[in-house]
């Protein structure tokens, strides 16, 4: 198996894995993920889902007795796990990700809107045709060219059924988030998203705060990572390789001379 990072677009990133002489794109956040487009489901759903994990997580039994068991919520934690909303541990426990907590947290519908804005533009599959409809100044986003978008230019491999109604959920989705209003198709014409007329400018203030958070996470996981001890010059032997020591002196009684002369037989003082 092969893998080439590649740019989508300008603000997030992919891996092609070829295998078998088939192409499917993956996504690079906190490791690797095979995409499989999120269907079946619905909106409100999720947003139940987020609720019972808020805190400490849930486990997958808590949330069959309260929500139901079946396809709609085993399909609706397929679409937040896609999504980087949820991460799942060893067991059936369920955690919102920093991603979801900002979502799940958002205290009022302008600011979930502006999440739910960053969540679709950093998942490929959503943010690609996005940000192609907005460089083209299209005016909507019709259902034939989404599924060419993920068949062809994704080349994600998906089930013809399951593309079709994983457009319906990116509708509504996009809906939710303001980027426009989902139109079923009637009477020949086929099923879209009218974007809104402030389209590019959401789109805008979604890189924006994707790049806030990247910056965010990456000052966190500098902050983490624990401090270098500070080593002595490398001391080479006669025929060995360079030694690296560290050595602890006190040399709070000593006289200049003293220091001076120790720090030039470790070398860090050059000789007379």
């Amino acid at each position: 198996m092969k893998y080439h990072v590649i740019t989508l677009l300008d603000h997030f990133r992919g891996i092609y894995l070829e295998k078998d002489g088939r192409d499917a794109i993956g996504f690079v956040g906190g490791g690797e993920v095979a995409i499989v487009l999120p269907y079946r489901t619905e909106p409100r759903l999720l947003w139940q889902v987020l609720e019972y994990a808020k805190g400490k997580g849930v486990d997958r039994d808590t949330l069959e007795a309260r929500l139901g068991s079946g396809e709609a919520l085993r399909e609706a934690l397929n679409a937040l796990e896609q999504l980087g909303l949820i991460e799942r541990g060893d067991g059936a426990e369920i955690r919102l990700t920093d991603a979801g907590n900002r979502l799940a947290y958002a205290e009022s519908p302008e600011e979930r809107q502006r999440e739910l804005r960053a969540v679709l533009l950093r998942y490929p599959p959503y943010g690609v045709p996005l940000e192609r409809a907005a460089a083209e100044g299209w005016s909507a986003i019709e259902s034939a060219w989404l599924e060419r978008i993920w068949q062809v230019d994704l080349r994600l491999g998906q089930p013809r059924n399951r593309v079709e109604e994983a457009r319906t959920l990116f509708f509504r989705l996009a809906e939710e988030a303001g980027f426009g209003t989902f139109r079923r198709g009637v009477r020949g014409q086929p099923s879209r998203l009218v974007l809104s007329p402030d389209f590019a400018d959401q789109l805008a203030a979604a890189r924006e705060l994707l790049a806030e958070s990247s910056a965010t996470m990456a000052r966190a996981d500098q902050a983490e990572k624990p401090e270098q001890p500070m080593l002595s010059p490398a001391m080479a032997l006669p025929g060995s390789s360079p030694i690296a020591l560290t050595i602890t002196v006190d040399m709070s009684t000593w006289e200049l001379e003293k220091i001076e002369a120790f720090l030039r037989m470790v070398g860090l003082l050059p000789l007379r």
